[in-house]
């Protein structure tokens, strides 16, 4: 078997057959902090609360693994894509949680492309997923949408007023479970841009992290239709 293949089944056995007992380990701890007699001590208690977040994180890094192996193991779809109407799809999906913190999301003017409408919609909402959660706690947050066309690509940036990344980690965020920050500062499992990233090279396209004055700017291409 090409080493490739086989890896891709390894990270697929691994993150849906050990799926099923962390989800009963999950519940099951769970049920006990509901339903159990208090504990006597803090210590209990806290020790108690670890094992179902140990377990709730455990399971969110095996989710993230899982979609990451899908995107080997799903054959991918080859269509006509409007991405105006992907962004818009993404943008309804998230206006409750940018409303609460009085965000803002300007699609700008995008084309269409050929690809997979399933896995572009993941990789727009994954990007802005990120601007939401690693915006300025003191400013309202802005998200731009803007594409600027070559003579074979289509290049879309995604920038955001947030907290930005230093530039010596550009490269190291799309690594897989790579994260910047503790779980006590911004949650998730560290696989958004690793997604992102895959998508966009099953596309045939290129993904960096270019300057920005004031937060993130994330470009990336995808070849015309």
């Amino acid at each position: 078997m090409d080493p490739a293949e086989e890896f891709k089944d390894f990270a697929y056995i691994v993150s849906h057959d050990l799926a099923g007992p962390v989800r009963s380990l999950v519940e099951f701890s769970r049920l006990l902090v509901e339903q159990a007699p208090v504990p006597e001590t803090d210590d209990a208690r806290t020790n108690l609360s670890m094992v179902l977040e140990s377990g709730e994180k455990l399971q969110e890094i095996l989710h993230g693994l899982l979609q990451f192996s899908r995107l080997n193991t799903v054959p991918r779809l080859d269509q006509k894509v409007d991405l105006e109407e992907i962004v818009a799809r993404v943008h309804m999906n998230r206006q409750t949680d940018l409303d609460m913190i009085r965000g803002t999301l300007n699609p700008g003017n995008l084309p269409e492309v050929s690809g997979d409408p399933n896995r572009l919609y993941q990789l727009f909402y994954m990007l802005i997923d990120n601007a939401i959660k690693f915006r300025r706690r003191n400013q309202p947050l802005v998200i731009d949408i803007g594409c600027e066309e070559t003579e074979q690509a289509y290049w879309i940036s995604i920038t955001d007023n947030g907290i930005g990344i230093d530039p010596m980690f550009h490269d190291d965020v799309f690594r897989p479970l790579r994260k910047l920050h503790n779980d006590d500062v911004y949650d998730g499992a560290g696989m958004g841009l690793t997604l992102a990233r895959k998508i966009v090279l099953m596309h045939g396209g290129q993904i960096g992290i270019g300057s920005s004055d004031d937060g993130t700017a994330i470009s990336f291409s995808l070849p015309k239709a």
